[in-house]
């Protein structure tokens, strides 16, 4: 008599209440495919995955004590599982970091239902699925369009505490965190950040980060 085939372990990091539901009605509603765990945060994904291996994590990228590219990192370097972002962010920064960093897909959290599931199974076959919005950087990367790069007048060079305020960013701490670490207000924190998006032409923390690594105005390490 034939086995059937062992179901694909999900997980899910998402700190969304009602989209992590969502999600995982998907998995649960789905053949073949049977829910690991669901994780609000970083350190509940860290401790759910521990003596629970998976085959798939669908990981969103803005999480309240840090990036879901940590969790990539992680995923990458202790098992064979795949990782599908699942997020809102849509630019340019995002995706490439994202890729970068080793995931094997990236999702806009407006993907319905039903490709939601054919995307899983896709990446659980080695495909790497990219909506279409997120498909149009690495056309661009294809075609040789170069990224926006730090303009070069003096009143648009990054101050040093600026250029601390990304490092710190880019380390996932937040602004209240950020704050504290530089002995300043939120709110000088959040002038620091009106400054640094218009002087990258940004619009997110991401991107700034990108960008700023791009242009070497802080280290891939930091």
């Amino acid at each position: 008599m034939m086995q059937a085939a062992r179901a694909a372990r999900i997980g899910i990091l998402e700190d969304d209440e009602a989209l992590r539901a969502y999600v995982e009605a998907v998995v649960e509603g789905a053949e073949g495919l049977t829910l690991a765990f669901s994780a609000e945060c970083l350190a509940d994904a860290h401790r759910a995955i521990v003596g629970n291996p998976v085959d798939l994590c669908l990981i969103d990228l803005k999480l309240p004590d840090g990036s879901g590219l940590d969790f990539v990192g992680h995923i990458k370097a202790t098992s064979t599982a795949k990782c599908l972002i699942f997020t809102v962010l849509g630019d340019r920064a995002s995706v490439l970091l994202a890729l970068k960093s080793g995931a094997d897909g990236y999702l806009l959290k407006d993907t319905p239902p039903d490709l939601l599931r054919s995307n899983i199974d896709r990446t659980l076959r080695g495909e790497t699925p990219i909506s279409p919005q997120a498909a149009t950087f690495l056309l661009e990367m294809w075609r040789g369009v170069e990224p926006a790069t730090v303009p070069g007048r003096p009143e648009d060079a990054l101050s040093v505490r600026e250029i601390d305020v990304l490092k710190l960013f880019s380390r996932g701490l937040s602004y209240r965190e950020t704050a504290d670490t530089l002995g300043i207000s939120p709110h000088t924190i959040g002038d620091h950040v009106k400054a640094i998006y218009r002087k990258l032409s940004v619009h997110s923390r991401t991107e700034a980060i990108f960008e700023a690594r791009q242009t070497g105005l802080i280290s891939p390490l930091d």
